[in-house]
């Protein structure tokens, strides 16, 4: 299947993203980070080049997070805080996100780093205040996460170390788009 210039450069975006950031885990679950692909060979030059960031659960009866977006195009790029993805799982599952804080923050710096060095202006995302409301009224409802470990140090190095390894392959990437 033939696919267009911008078609491509989102495919080896994600490509790139899975292959480095997608190695990181998000616990305490070991979630992957992902970013979408477009599905066909066309994203109408660029028009339809939206790709969503987002956490898949190692087991299908988890839900999966969307964590962000990607739009090569504009070249921005939306990161969510663990409080935006927190108050969306609230509202939707009634239960709070099931992310280690620790480790959530690591795989954001990974992101924003990897997106950074492929050249795109990186923005977090708070919640609006409408879904802040929502999970007020849900505050109280348990997390989806385990009990908290004290191997968030640990994690921290190595996500320190990934983020080095990321940021070199994602030099070598834009790079090589040159």
């Amino acid at each position: 299947m033939l696919q267009t210039q911008f078609s491509v450069q989102a495919t080896d975006l994600a490509e790139s993203f899975r292959s480095t950031v997608g190695r990181l885990r998000v616990g305490p679950y070991a979630y992957a980070p992902d970013m979408t692909a477009p599905e066909g060979p066309s994203t109408g030059g660029g028009v339809q080049a939206m790709q969503h960031l987002r956490l898949v659960p190692p087991q299908t009866n988890m839900p999966t997070l969307v964590v962000g977006h990607v739009n090569p195009r504009e070249r921005v790029a939306q990161l969510r805080t663990l409080e935006h993805v927190d108050a969306i799982c609230r509202e939707r599952f009634k239960l709070g996100a099931p992310l280690d804080a620790a480790q959530y923050q690591t795989f954001l710096q990974s992101a924003q780093g990897f997106l950074a060095a492929c050249g795109m202006r990186v923005t977090f995302e708070t919640p609006p205040s409408d879904l802040l409301e929502k999970a007020a009224g849900a505050a109280n409802a348990p997390s989806m996460a385990p009990p908290k470990s004290n191997s968030g140090v640990v994690v921290g190095v190595l996500g320190a170390l990934l983020l080095l390894a990321i940021l070199g392959g994602a030099i070598a990437w834009f790079a090589l788009k040159k």
